[in-house]
């Protein structure tokens, strides 16, 4: 059926007119509130210098050196802290060496270097036979703290024994 009295348009529902206004309203109370905390944040920046420079005109100069001399001893003890922090105990290698070591494997003088790129400990040593010096091997193997080895100038020794060097790349972990 055909319909003589045209209808207006139909009506946008409330809640559609209300985002459309709040969507509108947000970017300007987004810029405004930008303006506003930016000039109270100056405000108050003018007036803490303000409070700073009539501390100072208070203080007495005895006071402004001692005050001095505190930041000064401030600093020396967060120098003395992270030193600290970074300490490597180099004496925590004896005990992991003698926990390593077999028996009948003897070190003749022990050589520690520390770079950047690590720790290491060359030291020439004597076993008492070749399967010690295996089992020596496989000591060093399963030692996780060990990064790796390299072992060189294996031989005889003049009395008796296999003499060889030693050098091992170890973790950071042990000195701490």
């Amino acid at each position: 059926m055909v319909e003589i009295i045209p209808k207006g348009p139909p009506k946008r529902p409330l809640w559609q007119n209300i985002l459309f206004f709040l969507s509108i309203a947000a970017p300007f109370a987004a810029i405004a509130s930008y303006f506003v905390l930016n000039h109270y944040s100056s405000q108050l920046a003018g007036q803490v210098e303000e409070l700073q420079a009539q501390i100072f005109k208070v203080r007495t100069p005895e006071e402004n050196a001692l005050e001095s001399e505190l930041f000064e001893a401030e600093n020396k003890v967060d120098d003395f802290a992270s030193l600290l922090e970074n300490h490597r105990y180099a004496s925590k290698l004896f005990p992991f060496l003698g926990s390593i070591c077999h028996p009948k494997v003897q070190f003749q003088s022990v050589e520690f270097s520390s770079s950047d790129s690590g720790f290491s400990v060359s030291f020439p040593a004597v076993a008492e036979s070749y399967e010690v010096l295996h089992q020596q091997l496989l000591i060093l193997r399963s030692e996780s703290l060990i990064l790796n080895f390299e072992m060189g100038d294996i031989g005889m020794g003049k009395e008796g024994g296999v003499t060889f060097s030693l050098k091992l790349n170890l973790s950071p972990q042990i000195f701490y």
